[in-house]
């Protein structure tokens, strides 16, 4: 056999061989998207998926932390000014910047205090304050200022109140601590008044009449303790809703120089 010359067997396998036609580039596209899809539908195992999840986690905690520090760091600033500017207003005088922040704080400290008798100490203690407010003036030259006056007149009609609140049994010595307080104040007022020149004496002498009408209602609380209750409930009362309890206080005043014609008009519908 000639060595080129092909094997009659594999000739005829050959010869059975069909030509096979060119893949269409349709069908060749639509393959691929087919695979790709089968591919994006496989599930990770379990472990890639903690290490896939840990990544995104740790950036966003690691995002985070600068912003809360920088937070932090802004509210740290703001109460730290906050204190500092509440702390320097403590010794400041009505005429004063920060006199409306030290007498805002008081009102905070009040408002937080639900004891009654905690409430009275602090009333007594800032009724000091404004005694010594209003004496750092007089000795400095100075006018008396209306609001330190105003806030006095506040805080010992607040005292009262805070008495008739208190139970039975503590009653009488809170009747006694608002005497001694009174008291002092009384005192005080004597003194300043003879410091004072002229037309600024009329506003403590006021005061001091309001002063000496409290000390009589708690001596009769002392001796009444009831009675005490029910008049300072009904003068609370009248400074809540002045003008309620007067029967004459909704009708049209007169007009000058027509009384008479009223009272005769009057007259004229009786009979």
């Amino acid at each position: 056999m000639n060595n080129n010359e092909i094997n009659p067997k594999l000739q005829k396998l050959l010869e059975s061989l069909q030509e096979v036609p060119a893949r269409d580039l349709q069908q060749k596209h639509i393959g691929r998207e087919k695979f790709l899809s089968q591919a994006k539908n496989i599930q990770p195992s379990r472990t890639p998926a903690r290490a896939s999840k840990t990544r995104v986690e740790a950036p966003l905690r690691k995002s985070w932390a600068p912003r809360m520090a920088t937070i932090l760091a802004v509210v740290f600033f703001a109460l730290s000014s906050i204190g500092g500017t509440v702390y320097a207003a403590q010794d400041s005088m009505p005429d004063d910047l920060l006199y409306p922040v030290k007498t805002l704080t008081e009102d905070i400290r009040i408002g937080l205090e639900s004891d009654p008798e905690e409430r009275l100490d602090l009333y007594a203690s800032f009724a000091n304050r404004r005694l010594e407010e209003i004496e750092a003036q007089i000795q400095a030259g100075e006018e008396i200022s209306p609001e330190a006056l105003a806030r006095l007149e506040k805080h010992s009609e607040k005292m009262l109140q805070q008495v008739a609140q208190v139970g039975e049994k503590g009653l009488e010595n809170a009747l006694k601590q608002v005497q001694q307080a009174l008291e002092k104040q009384n005192q005080m007022m004597e003194k300043l008044q003879k410091q004072t020149p002229g037309p600024e004496v009329k506003g403590l002498l006021k005061a001091q009449e309001k002063l000496q009408e409290r000390l009589e209602l708690v001596d009769n609380g002392l001796q009444e303790p009831q009675g005490f209750i029910n008049t300072i409930k009904e003068r609370k009362e009248k400074l809540d809703h002045p003008g309620q309890g007067n029967d004459n206080s909704n009708k049209p005043e007169t007009p000058p120089g027509l009384e008479n014609k009223d009272k005769d008009n009057k007259g004229k519908s009786d009979s």
